[in-house]
């Protein structure tokens, strides 16, 4: 969500109508573990996938900002 506003969002994703945008900001909030658990399991699957090369510091840096 790059900590956009819900008024930002409606602006970079002009298809969604705000109530769209404010029930799944809300889902968000009320599962934020559920979600990063999800999305750590997907980036450690990719890391899986992509062992073996040396191009993974993309993943690393990723994975990092999503535990901030």
């Amino acid at each position: 969500m790059h900590g956009w506003s819900a008024d930002e969002l409606g602006r970079q994703y002009p298809h969604l109508t705000m109530a769209e945008i404010h029930a799944a900001l809300g889902y968000y909030f009320d599962h934020t573990e559920e979600i990063a658990g999800e999305i750590e399991s997907e980036l450690a699957h990719d890391e899986r996938l992509r062992a073996g090369t040396s191009n993974h510091s993309f993943l690393i840096r990723l994975r990092e900002k999503l535990r901030r």
